[in-house]
């Protein structure tokens, strides 16, 4: 069960990067897109471990399937931030939270995975409290674009996830997740070349994000340890269930609200909304989903 405390890792991560992006969408990004093409340009790092590290040469389809997936999580960052440009991180996050319940019909068709009955109990289990530990914070929900992003965003989430598998059973992880790192570059480059928003951003990043230069390189040097850490579990676990525990990711923002939130409050205030005694509640009924898929 080497992979469960690999998925663990990764949505902490993610948390991170979900306060860190909600402050730079709202005070220095011009557009959703910058944030996507950022991320997709930073993903191309890891390939500096190919002076390293042999890669793998595979099938076309495989090659083809591995740059899809990381060239399809860069255009879900695209529908992500959108989203964020539009509704609260809250509704963001509970919209977000629901995706995993896409994965385990594909994975069973595709992947011929199949979980046992104590997994699928803490599959479902996780999935009801994490989205219920992220609605605490929305007090008014509406049928907004963000509805609409995250839809495609989730799909997007379904897919790469299906294929990031798909890729690791036919090869090692580190030929696998070069590929994905590839992949995420080129939707980088897509996103720049092809859309007028996306044009405008190496002209902005140089004017106006310098000063911001070190929070970037944070945040992108965190987003990929979370990237790294959810392909890492997924290649070595079944993906239903490190896709639902990724969805505890409102724990981990709320555990840094909590922690850090008398020192931020300017930036992790949302966060810090709700009811608590909702959010412990949920939060129990997480860990009781987590030792179901562990037990």
């Amino acid at each position: 069960m080497e992979w469960f405390y690999i998925a663990l890792l990764s949505p902490a991560l993610f948390a991170i990067v979900n306060i860190i992006d909600d402050n730079l969408l709202r005070n220095v990004y011009r557009s959703p897109f910058f944030g996507a093409i950022i991320s997709g340009f930073f993903a191309l790092l890891p390939l500096l471990g190919l002076f390293f590290f042999p890669l793998t040469i595979s099938s076309p389809t495989i090659i083809f399937l591995g740059l899809l997936a990381g060239f399809l999580t860069v255009i879900s960052y695209l529908f992500y931030f959108h989203a964020l440009d539009v509704e609260s991180p809250s509704v963001v996050i509970a919209l977000f939270s629901l995706s995993p319940a896409f994965v385990p019909f594909l994975a069973y068709f595709i992947l011929d995975e199949s979980l046992t009955s104590s997994q699928y109990i803490g599959f479902v289990l996780i999935l009801l409290a994490s989205f219920t530990i992220s609605a605490i914070n929305i007090k008014r929900f509406k049928f907004s674009k963000a509805l609409y992003f995250m839809i495609f965003a989730a799909l997007l989430y379904t897919l790469v996830a299906i294929c990031g598998k798909y890729v690791y059973n036919a090869l090692d992880f580190w030929s696998g997740y070069m590929y994905f790192s590839m992949g995420m570059g080129l939707g980088a480059v897509f996103l720049s070349v092809f859309f007028r928003e996306g044009r405008r951003f190496l002209g902005e990043f140089n004017k106006s994000f310098k000063k911001w230069i070190l929070v970037f390189i944070s945040a992108e040097l965190i987003g990929i340890a979370a990237e790294f850490t959810n392909n890492l579990a997924i290649s070595k676990g079944p993906v239903s269930l490190v896709k639902v525990i990724e969805g505890i990711q409102p724990i981990y923002v709320l555990l840094f609200a909590l922690v850090f939130y008398p020192l931020f409050p300017k930036y992790l205030r949302e966060a810090a909304y709700g009811s608590k005694q909702k959010k412990l509640l949920a939060m129990i009924v997480i860990l009781l989903g987590l030792y179901f898929i562990n037990k």
